[in-house]
């Protein structure tokens, strides 16, 4: 009788391995899984345009954008008239989506994984005008020249 009994539960066991289509097993069910979410980049704002409150302001403005700002401050330096990104992780990915939002066309790379950022934001004398909060209708080129 026992060897009866573990020879049944082998044979199904075995027939349970073999099934390999799910639309053939009456307990597999289909599950669904949701889309990936679209990753977040993570930032740091500094201030490097030298008006009080700036980093904290952009800051704001990030986070309301949907960007995960986890550091902002002050920059070593005042005197940048441009806003600048740096990559943190390598060129391209999120921290391109950060250069594209800001409207930044030169990407500058500055690898640090210790850092656990994908991007720097060095504010600079551009960057209301970069964060929309001014109408300007300086160019790129009127910018350049003001360097």
């Amino acid at each position: 009788m026992v060897i009866v009994m573990l020879a049944s539960a082998w044979w199904g066991w075995r027939q349970a391995r073999e099934k390999t289509d799910p639309a053939e097993d009456p307990f597999a069910r289909q599950v669904e899984l949701p889309p990936e979410p679209d990753p977040i980049a993570r930032v740091e704002v500094l201030n490097g345009a030298g008006e009080p409150g700036a980093a904290q302001q952009a800051a704001e403005i990030l986070r309301a954008a949907g960007f995960d700002v986890v550091y902002f401050g002050n920059a070593t330096d005042f005197d940048n008239p441009r806003t600048r990104v740096i990559a943190r992780v390598g060129s391209g990915g999120r921290a391109d989506s950060v250069a594209g939002w800001l409207r930044v066309d030169r990407l500058e790379s500055d690898v640090d994984p210790m850092m656990h950022l994908d991007a720097t934001i060095v504010l600079g004398g551009d960057w209301r005008r970069r964060f929309r909060l001014v109408a300007d209708a300086t160019t790129e080129a009127e910018l350049d020249q003001q360097r």
